[in-house]
């Protein structure tokens, strides 16, 4: 199977570039660098010369405060990027998968999102990536759209408050902002599964099972590496950022990933 991978440098990319490889897929993995989604030329120029039978779109502009300031940008890359790239599935008749964002939500609901749940972004990030799953179910038919929460992996949250414990013994956390850690090893593994079982086409709720705050993900992580850090809870109101965040945002995924806490604990094994 002949796979185009974009965004392959990112958090997600770095963990399913090395599972397709032991897989035994061939796939071209490309970043902005080589391939820019927003260049409608280049795209097309590019796509006409090679043979394709499944695209994993994971490029997007993911700065949710800088989105704030710079809507256009955002826009461009998770609306205009994925348009160019949901139409050279459709001319390539290949399935197209789609990673979006429970911040499709505006988090005012008291029970975890389904699928079928109506979207209302309150954020630029949130609107570009709906945006862009609109997009994606108006050119084809052929799609699998996932929408994640929280997700880490190397380089991404759980290592920085790691390297922060170095420093320092107290941190202040959110404990107002509510949502699911989701290891980007556990959603690999689920784009493996519904490429290689050719899962029906939709939209999935792809995230751990559970919730947690974010002071209880911090206290959780230095708790599992038994680093004594403070860890104090606070409002979001006490920390001011430019974009509102969903206040509640977990996801329904109906348990098809393990319990946050125990990929969690997994993960920092995985460091050791």
């Amino acid at each position: 199977m002949r796979i185009l991978v974009t965004g392959s440098t990112g958090l997600l990319g770095k963990s399913l570039c090395p599972m397709l490889d032991k897989e035994g897929f061939q796939y071209w993995a490309c970043n902005s660098k080589i391939f820019d989604v927003t260049n409608t030329k280049m795209v097309n120029e590019i796509m006409n010369k090679i043979s394709l039978d499944f695209i994993i779109h994971l490029a997007g502009y993911t700065n949710i405060d800088q989105a704030e300031d710079n809507p256009e940008l955002a826009f461009s890359v998770n609306q205009t990027g994925t348009r160019n790239i949901a139409h050279i599935a459709k001319k390539h008749n290949v399935p197209i998968l789609y990673v979006s964002t429970d911040n499709v939500f505006d988090g005012k609901s008291d029970k975890p999102y389904k699928t079928t749940d109506a979207t209302n972004p309150i954020n630029v990030y949130g609107k570009s990536k709906l945006a862009g799953e609109k997009e994606i179910i108006k050119a084809t038919k052929k799609y699998y759209i996932l929408r994640t929460s929280w997700l880490y992996g190397a380089g991404g949250y759980v290592d920085a408050m790691l390297t922060f414990s170095n420093f320092k013994k107290e941190i202040s956390v959110v404990d107002d902002q509510i949502g699911c850690p989701t290891w980007a090893d556990d959603v690999s593994k689920k784009i493996i599964e519904i490429i290689k079982e050719n899962k029906p086409y939709g939209i999935y709720h792809i995230s751990s099972s559970g919730s947690a705050s974010w002071s209880d993900f911090t206290k959780k992580i230095f708790e599992l590496k038994k680093r004594n850090v403070e860890v104090t809870a606070i409002d979001k109101s006490d920390f001011p950022r430019p974009a509102m965040r969903p206040k509640y945002c977990v996801l329904d995924s109906e348990n098809i990933l393990p319990d946050w806490k125990n990929s969690l604990e997994q993960y920092l094994l995985s460091k050791n």
